[in-house]
Order: C-alpha cells, then structure tokens, then sequence
C-alpha cells in the first residue's frame, strides 16, 4: 500500500468531517461540532447530568485523566483513559493502549477473551458511528503508543443541544443497536445516525485494553488556549472538552475519583495551559500547518511542541516534542525548573536539560536506571512577535550546549 493511500484510509473520517469549503465551513469549532457530529440537529436545553461512566464502577482498574501526552499524543490529551480491571498492570497494558517502559512484566497476560460493557452515560441520541481502519502494518506503526485492533469502533452521543460524549476503541457496537444502522458500518467514513438510548443503557463491548472517553459542552470554552481557531481543521471538541466529574453527582463521584489516577483537582486533568507572551503551553513549528498539520498526514503531530505540567502531578513540567531525534518523546526537566510560566521575552535564551519521566501511567514510581541522567537539552526564547525560537540537542548534556545553530527552529501558537 502507498503512502498516500494509506494517508487517505487513516484520515478519511476526519477528512470528511472538515470537508466543508472555507466558505462554508462553520465560524465557531461550536458551531461546527454541531454540524458534523448531528447535522445541525441537536436539540435539549440540560442541564446535563451524568448517570454513569462508560465503565461500571465495579469493572474500573483505574482512570487516567485529560491531558496525557504520550508519544503522538504530543499536546495534551483531550479525552479520559479508562483501564479495565483485567488490564491493570498486565504486561504492555498502559495508556492508550501504550507500552510505557517499566509497566508490567513485559509479558501480556491480560485474558482478551473477557468482554466489559460499555453504557451510555446520560440519556440522548447515538449520532455517529465510525470504525477506524487499520493500515498495512498496523497503526502501531506511524503511532507507537496505539494498539493495533482489527475492529475499533468510535461512538458519539448527543446529549443536548450543548452537549456530547464519544467512547472510542470499542471492539463492537450492541446487536439491538446496530440493527437501527442501514447498511451497517465499516472501516473509513463514518456513518451518520439518529438512534435514542438511555443513561445506563450497553452500547458496545470493551475488552480488556485501554480506551478512550470524552464528555464535551459547548456552552464552555476552555480560557488556556490563546487561539482556538486552530482546531477547526482537527479536533474541534478540543476548546469545550470538560471535565466529566463537575457532571456526576454523589454517590457515584467520590467512588470515580476514588480510581482517578490523578490525586489532586482538577480529578479530571486540565488540556489548555497557554499564556499569552509565556513560555508555556502549546506550540506549532512554523510552515507545518498548525495543530491539523499539512495535507491531513498521518503523522501530523511532528509539527507540536508541549511545554505544560504533567497529567498527574501538576508541579512536574514535561516537554512533550513531536519531532526529538527523528520521533515524538516526553520528557521531564532535570530541577524541575524554571517555571515555563515565568519565561517571557524579557528571559532572553533559556536552557533546559531532559530527563526521563518517573511515573506511571495510573501513578506508580517507574525506577529507571539513571533516572536523572540528562537525555538531552532544549535551547528556547520567546520572542517579540509572539514566537517561539527552540532547538533540541539530543544526547547531549547543558554545558555542551553554547547557543542555538542554523538548526534552530521557530514556531507559534
């Protein structure tokens, strides 16, 4: 299979969600949520409260919250991870389906003929129905911390004129459902449909691997992102993505933060971190088409660049590089400091030396040998005109590093 095949088998849900003409193409990433997931359907005033989570509380290992980053989840995740209990610390089970180093045993023991049921979590309307299509190869290989699954299902419910969820990397969508889908669904485009279902009611099967789990409002917008204009082309949920647990009431709450992996509030993790004239938050190279990247390519996240705090432990900053030494990677900074926050133009030329992350996916210490060995170091100036200037000096320890070179990179928001 070419490569500009396979690039148009990966990304042609996506591609058709946003194929609208500029002209067309709805002002507000609200505005066209609603258009592309509903057809301009959606209706309901809320307010909406959860009834449930996608996993029964019982059938939880543990939660991971908004905002981790992990190979080319590069910025900062816009969905929840919910690990089944047959997959805690099994082998390869981790994140998003990962292979994080240090988790398990190295041998997968997790019992893949165990099926969860996944439910709906507030009455509304199933509106989409699309299966991702896995690619000669497996998506493992343009995207190392994904599982290749030969079925893997993504579902979307309206829930109010505002509000939506999706669950994504089910293995299947329930009988009584899929009866209500002419034609059924296959692997690319998605498949518009209108079907009722009520809070607590199977919508599909999970196995026991990672998947994924979004609530999404667009009555909020999240104030961290200083252009959210950016994820019209891709991923407009991103700026109204909310916390699922300021939706749940008590008793249900305290038991879901209970296997929340991340200790501290917000429990359901933050996404948006950027200040306008400050180092911190996200960052696009320039010439590589922003947050959607160039011609829908698969690998679109080469182009990113994170510098935020980390999913778990919010005083930890992490580095999250879409292209270090010909790969996406995060890493931690040795010292902890400084603060991406505090660092304006005024700072001139920082330095900042990488070391490897030392903690785990649901929050457990990874002991590395060398766990504070320099892995490399970053060079970054903000400068006047609202850009970024950074190079990364992979291997290579801060007193090595003199200043930047012609490889010198600038990117913006």
């Amino acid at each position: 299979m070419n490569a500009k095949l396979l690039a148009t088998l990966l990304t042609a849900a996506a591609a058709s969600l946003c194929a609208q003409s500029s002209d067309s193409r709805p002002g507000s990433t609200a505005e066209q949520i609603n258009q592309m997931w509903s057809r301009g359907q959606a209706q309901g005033d809320g307010p909406v409260r959860l009834q449930s989570f996608p996993l029964r509380l019982d059938d939880i290992g543990y939660i991971i919250p908004l905002g981790n980053m992990q190979s080319g989840h590069t910025t900062p995740s816009d969905h929840l991870y919910l690990v089944p209990k047959g997959a805690v610390n099994q082998g390869r089970g981790g994140m998003g389906g990962s292979r994080p180093p240090g988790q398990g045993t190295g041998v997968d023991t997790r019992d893949f003929s165990q099926l969860y049921d996944v439910v709906a979590v507030a009455d509304g309307f199933i509106v989409m129905l699309q299966w991702r299509p896995n690619p000669q190869g497996g998506q493992a290989k343009y995207d190392p911390s994904v599982f290749d699954r030969a079925v893997d299902l993504k579902v979307f419910i309206e829930h109010s004129a505002h509000v939506w969820s999706y669950v994504d990397h089910l293995i299947e969508v329930d009988a009584a459902i899929m009866k209500q889908v002419p034609g059924g669904v296959q692997p690319g485009q998605p498949v518009n449909v209108r079907i009722p279902v009520k809070a607590g009611q199977v919508i599909g099967k999970v196995g026991n691997q990672t998947f994924d789990f979004a609530l999404i409002d667009t009555s909020t917008t999240r104030k961290g992102f200083v252009k959210p204009g950016q994820f019209l082309q891709r991923d407009p949920q991103k700026p109204h993505v909310v916390d699922p647990f300021d939706y749940i009431d008590e008793p249900l709450r305290s038991g879901l933060i209970k296997k929340d992996a991340r200790k501290v509030p917000p429990f359901g993790g933050r996404i948006d971190y950027d200040i306008d004239g400050k180092l911190i938050g996200n960052w696009y190279e320039q010439g590589t088409g922003g947050f959607a990247g160039l011609n829908r390519r698969i690998d679109y996240w080469v182009g990113h660049l994170a510098i935020v705090y980390h999913h778990l432990d919010p005083t930890i900053i992490v580095f999250s590089i879409g292209s270090y030494d010909g790969r996406a990677a995060q890493f931690w900074v040795k010292g902890n400091a400084p603060d991406p926050a505090t660092i304006s133009e005024q700072a001139g030329v920082v330095k900042y030396e990488l070391i490897h992350g030392q903690l785990g996916s649901s929050g457990q210490t990874q002991m590395r040998p060398g766990g504070d060995q320099v892995q490399g170091t970053v060079l970054v100036q903000v400068l006047a005109d609202g850009k970024l200037k950074f190079e990364a000096f992979p291997g290579i320890s801060g007193a090595q590093v003199q200043g930047f070179t012609e490889k010198a990179k600038l990117f913006e928001r």
